[in-house]
């Protein structure tokens, strides 16, 4: 028993010590989406648009990303920011093809940048990023997937017209499900200590059992 104790100490400090989790993509878009460009979004400093989404539990931010095709590299710098749903521009970052990759379960990859942590209560955010004329940075009709802490709720553009730069997507862009450009990715977190937890359970049972020895008479 003396070897059981001993072994769930050691789990127990390793499970409260290691963290577990890696940084993710809080949005994902699966196969069968076509890539679009943006006609009338300028070639200058572009058009914003992005998704609104409802945040049900509290999450931590740390990167902003955007889209890129398989085919088709970011050929120039796109900016990418967060909002609340009044407007107030919380973080804001610019993306090119040399941002580190994160793999899409569909087509493409996603580039993203960090930015400071930032954690966002429940509530509506609105995310974007400049679309140009000239490359596709975006997934439409695509079946898509969100971590559960947040509900998408739709596409969204900036009314500033082309060539406004990043600005804040205040109306809703009709005919589409998505413009899956923009994504946010998760400040990397430790999971629940689950070793912790499992650690404690052998650390109960270890003290269980040598009570129970001591409480037994000898014969």
């Amino acid at each position: 028993m003396r070897l059981l104790g001993v072994l769930a100490g050691a789990v127990l400090v390793l499970g409260l010590a290691v963290p577990q989790a890696t940084a993710s993509l809080v949005l994902d878009v699966g196969p069968g989406g076509s890539r679009q460009t943006c006609p009338n979004c300028g070639t200058a400093s572009g058009q914003t648009f992005g998704w609104v989404f409802d945040v049900s539990s509290t999450i931590k931010i740390g990167g902003l990303g955007a889209w890129a095709s398989d085919a088709v590299p970011l050929s120039r710098n796109v900016e990418a920011g967060l909002w609340t749903d009044t407007g107030t521009l919380l973080a804001s970052t610019t993306i090119s093809d040399s941002s580190p990759a994160e793999a899409s379960i569909g087509e493409g990859n996603w580039r993203v940048e960090a930015i400071a942590t930032l954690t966002l209560t429940p509530g509506r955010y609105v995310v974007g990023m400049t679309f140009f004329d000239d490359f596709p940075l975006a997934q439409f009709g695509t079946d898509f997937t969100t971590i559960p802490e947040i509900a998408y709720v739709g596409p969204r553009q900036s009314s500033a017209g082309p060539d406004s730069g990043l600005s804040f997507a205040d109306i809703a862009f009709p005919g589409s499900n998505g413009v899956f450009g923009p994504n946010l990715q998760l400040a990397e977190l430790p999971e629940p200590a689950t070793l912790g937890i499992f650690g404690l359970g052998l650390l109960g049972l270890g003290w269980a059992a040598r009570r129970r020895r001591i409480a037994t008479p000898v014969r």
